[in-house]
């Protein structure tokens, strides 16, 4: 069977599309990059926001519309999640919908019969993958879920609770990962500093400690870390290893009381910037990022003030912003004083101006400075660029190198000496 395979949303949806793809090989089929060339099209997607929700449907039905006679087309992830039953009707062009984690029942790929939904999928977990990006960095996903109730959120809806991977299945996937060639591994789950708490005890410190006893692991990093998962033994955990990236993934969401009480978000500003002033103490050179929703309902301009003013005081290395949307099923989509769009856009403006000089700012002050960058490889313009220890993969600037002898996938040392808003650029030193 050959397979035509597209992933959307995040990366932790990236890593069951890669399971599912190396068990289908293990049994003899073959991946191709051409949708005219497969006997099945698959597509895992992100149903999360509603963007995520009309970029699937839009994939869906371009393949649908190219669909020849013969050909099958599956879907998969968090929509089939999100809709069930009322997906058949909807696209009968779609031959089985199969809900996440589809690398559990990857024979259900091959069912020719009537077209069925599969919401609940058990199995065995996977620890192969088939990388489908770069070959230098890779994702690992450690948990599935989460046990959060924000407001706002539909993960535990589409996902369910939060349930770890086993500790070896973690460390065989790794291996497999380093086998391929992988230099960096990058820790994801909804909130990776809760791993272990199904189980009674946050234990990513342990789970780190294992990880990079592994001969072949150059860097590790980690994404999505609640704020209250950030502890002291996890910190001390991270400085015994060169090779833990000193990155810090801490979404915070706001920085009004208020809002974040009504956001279901435990935790308050000024705990931040205390947590933000310890990890600056220990790495100086660290990487912090965060992530901000504008316009939450009920949200005054006085509370926009006070996210404004937090992020002059914390000065994050890097900010992703979202405009809040009201999520279907969410109690923040059933809330009183919903913020109306033009207002949202123009606070979004406004942030994002302000983050910008941020990061300006703070690039220009690591100039002069050496750091080590992941080489990845050549942009459109032909320029190596890779990205460094405080720089994560595909959601950060990049820092562009120039050199002799250097080639992608090496890690190589450089001096900064260019910056502008977002970028680095480095000369490799000999």
């Amino acid at each position: 069977m050959k397979v035509y395979p597209v992933s959307l949303g995040c990366p932790k949806n990236r890593t069951d599309t890669e399971k599912l793809l190396a068990a289908l090989v293990k049994q003899g089929d073959q991946v191709v990059l051409d949708p005219a060339e497969a006997d099945l099209l698959l597509v895992n997607t992100c149903a999360f926001i509603r963007e995520a929700v009309e970029e699937s449907i839009d994939v869906i039905l371009e393949l649908a519309e190219g669909k020849r006679p013969g050909q099958r087309l599956v879907v998969c992830g968090c929509l089939v999640t999100r809709y069930g039953e009322e997906l058949l009707p909807e696209f009968p062009e779609v031959d089985l919908f199969l809900g996440i984690e589809p690398h559990r029942r990857p024979d259900l790929l091959r069912n020719q019969g009537q077209r069925r939904l599969y919401l609940k999928l058990e199995g065995p977990e996977f620890s192969e993958r088939l990388l489908t990006e770069s070959p230098f960095y890779a994702y690992l996903k450690v948990a599935e879920g989460c046990s959060h109730a924000c407001s706002f959120c539909l993960i535990p809806r589409l996902r369910g609770p939060l349930r770890s991977i086993p500790e070896e299945l973690i460390l065989a996937e790794a291996r497999n990962l380093l086998a391929q060639g992988v230099q960096e591994i990058i820790l994801v789950g909804q909130d990776v500093s809760a791993y272990g708490l199904d189980q009674g005890k946050r234990c990513l410190g342990a789970l780190i400690k294992r990880l990079v006893n592994l001969a072949e692991l150059r860097w590790l990093r980690m994404l999505y870390l609640n704020p209250q998962g950030v502890t002291e033994e996890l910190l001390d955990a991270m400085a015994e290893s060169e090779k833990i990236c000193p990155y810090f993934d801490l979404p915070v969401q706001h920085a009004s009381p208020k809002v974040l009480k009504v956001m279901r978000r435990p935790y308050q500003p000024e705990e931040i910037l205390g947590l933000i002033e310890m990890i600056r103490k220990r790495w100086p050179e660290a990487g912090i990022r965060t992530a901000v929703i504008v316009g939450f309902p009920g949200e005054t301009e006085e509370d926009f003030d006070l996210l404004l003013e937090f992020i002059k005081e914390a000065r994050f290395d890097h900010l992703g912003a979202f405009i809040f949307s009201p999520e279907e099923g969410t109690p923040a989509a059933r809330m009183p004083d919903q913020v109306p769009e033009e207002i949202k856009q123009e606070r979004f403006a406004r942030l994002m101006e302000l983050q910008q000089d941020i990061s300006r700012e703070k690039l220009r002050a690591r100039l002069g400075k050496e750091t080590e960058v992941l080489v990845e490889g050549l942009d459109e313009e032909g320029r190596l660029y890779g990205h460094a220890r405080f720089q994560a993969p595909e959601i950060d600037g990049v820092t562009f190198v120039s050199g002799e002898n250097v080639s992608p996938g090496n890690i190589v040392r450089v001096r900064l000496i260019e910056a502008d808003i977002y970028d680095l650029k480095g000369w490799v030193l000999g």
